[in-house]
């Protein structure tokens, strides 16, 4: 069940995604309440889960990182594949993992230094599951990378509105 956001939840999740600095009078100001009015409905959403928290985007080339990849796994379900997914998981340089439906099991984000740093990863996944497929895609150049969520569609869903007229 997803928890209810009334329009000024909204809109403060939406300034926080935009700028999580940002002080709860300023966006007061934007919202029309007071800044401990704000600090209150964002500890409410801390505390409900809606915000997760609270993270810095780095610049991964600026960090000797440039090369950014999407690894799709096919693995095979022995005894290795629950130990070993958690393993994965735990890789400094496993950025995002997903156990997907379809084709793969497996899809990972990473960004390493070069070609030999990617290909220390994947001598370090083969070493942790069975892998019976993988396909490596690097990534050329990156049009759009935005973790902020939609939440005005997202508060539609929650409340039942879809848009179509009963």
């Amino acid at each position: 069940m997803f928890p209810t956001l009334d329009e000024t939840d909204r809109q403060i999740l939406e300034l926080l995604q935009q700028d999580a600095r940002q002080t709860n009078a300023a966006i007061g100001e934007q919202v029309g309440l007071s800044a401990p009015s704000v600090f209150e409905r964002v500890k409410k959403l801390e505390q409900r889960g809606v915000i997760q928290g609270y993270t810095v985007r780095v610049n991964a080339a600026a960090m000797g990182r440039p090369l950014t990849a999407f690894i799709r796994l096919t693995l095979a379900f022995d005894e290795k594949h629950e130990p070993g997914l958690k393993s994965i998981a735990q890789d400094p340089e496993v950025l995002e993992a997903y156990d997907i439906a379809g084709e793969d099991c497996l899809i990972i984000k990473t960004r390493v230094a070069g070609p030999e740093q990617l290909h220390a990863l994947l001598s370090r996944i083969r070493s942790k599951v069975t892998v019976q497929r993988s396909v490596t895609m690097i990534v050329m150049s990156t049009l759009k990378e935005n973790g902020a969520l939609d939440v005005a569609e997202g508060l539609a869903r929650s409340s039942g509105r879809n848009g179509a007229s009963k």
